[in-house]
């Protein structure tokens, strides 16, 4: 009876000797919430309605020339039209650049962000020995939840580039 007794309390001991420290963070909460993401996301806004006035003066400026060109009926000569069309196909580029433009700074800005949340939940996993930190939708139940740890670091860190 004593070694059935013994050998529980062993195999009680080496499994709890092998536990797996888990934490587990939302990462749609943490960028969710952190600061850097409203900056950035405020400095896009701001670009945007800068970016779209100016396609609206070129557009007002190419309608006025397509007005006019329109007045003259008959009379517009070849080089007006061929002016015209350079024009519109100029205005065509200048909003497909400026929507790569921004959509390639909204990439890298918020890519800065994630790799900001990536080394703060390492930094934090590391700190505090967890084994492994899971996305939280992917856990059921069980772990510790560091959301919250994770968002105090990085607006302690403020790291952003914008």
């Amino acid at each position: 009876m004593k070694k059935l007794a013994v050998l529980a309390l062993a195999a009680t001991m080496s499994v709890s000797a092998f536990a797996v420290k888990i934490g587990v963070v939302n990462t749609q909460e943490v960028f969710a919430k952190y600061s850097g993401t409203k900056k950035v996301q405020q400095e896009l806004v701001k670009e945007k309605e800068k970016l779209e006035n100016d396609i609206r003066s070129k557009e007002v400026e190419l309608q006025k020339l397509g007005i006019e060109l329109q007045g003259k009926g008959a009379k517009v000569t070849e080089a007006e039209k061929t002016s015209y069309n350079k024009q519109a196909q100029a205005l065509d580029q200048f909003v497909k650049g400026a929507q790569k433009q921004l959509s390639q700074k909204e990439y890298q800005s918020f890519e800065s962000i994630r790799t900001t949340i990536d080394a703060s939940v390492q930094s934090i996993a590391k700190k505090n020995k967890y084994d492994y930190v899971l996305e939280a939708g992917a856990v059921k139940f069980g772990g510790t939840d560091i959301t919250q740890d994770v968002i105090k670091m990085m607006e302690s860190t403020k790291k952003i580039d914008l």
